[in-house]
């Protein structure tokens, strides 16, 4: 009797462990939902995830991208300023979001088959006699990505080198369109 009931008591365990236990799922496989784009070489794979690509004014827009090394060897040694990739949105008249880089020179190591996720920030700035500074403003004191009516072209880009002295460049990008109506 005691026996089947540590045999009871294992098996409703293994029952509880297995079901509450969850398989390590990247950022990449849990948002099948998302829209991607990709461009590589021989070296790197660039993806970028966007939500969708229409939206109303104000909705949130979620958008991230990944970075993979699939060269040849181990790891791969970059070269770049800070950040070594950018996410910009312009409307036609004006940017949304710049690729401002930080000009400091860095070196990164990215391992062979490690997907790194580069988040979405803001980064921009205004002036105060902007006639749109309450605007811009409002827009940069805010973590998630809202923008007005109409038309905007996104480019998520590398902005790094293989060599120190910048003369074997990567340029990887994805290029695709959103719609914010009212």
């Amino acid at each position: 009797m005691k026996r089947t009931k540590i045999y009871v008591i294992i098996v409703i365990a293994a029952l509880f462990l297995t079901a509450c236990y969850q398989n390590p799922v990247s950022q990449e496989a849990e948002n099948t939902e998302y829209q991607v784009f990709l461009a590589e070489d021989k070296n790197f794979k660039v993806k970028t995830f966007i939500n969708k690509l229409q939206f109303t004014e104000n909705e949130e827009i979620n958008i991230y991208s990944t970075i993979e090394y699939i060269g040849d060897e181990d790891s791969i040694n970059i070269w770049s300023g800070e950040p070594y990739f950018h996410h910009i949105i312009f409307s036609g008249e004006e940017y949304f979001n710049e690729s401002l880089t930080l000009d400091l020179l860095k070196e990164t190591v990215l391992k062979k088959g490690e997907i790194y996720t580069i988040p979405f920030s803001k980064s921009g700035g205004y002036s105060a006699d902007d006639p749109k500074a309450e605007f811009w403003k409002q827009y940069y004191s805010e973590k998630e990505l809202k923008l007005p009516k109409g038309k905007y072209s996104f480019i998520a880009s590398t902005a790094f080198s293989l060599d120190e002295e910048q003369k074997q460049r990567v340029e990887l990008k994805t290029e695709f369109t959103v719609k914010v109506n009212e």
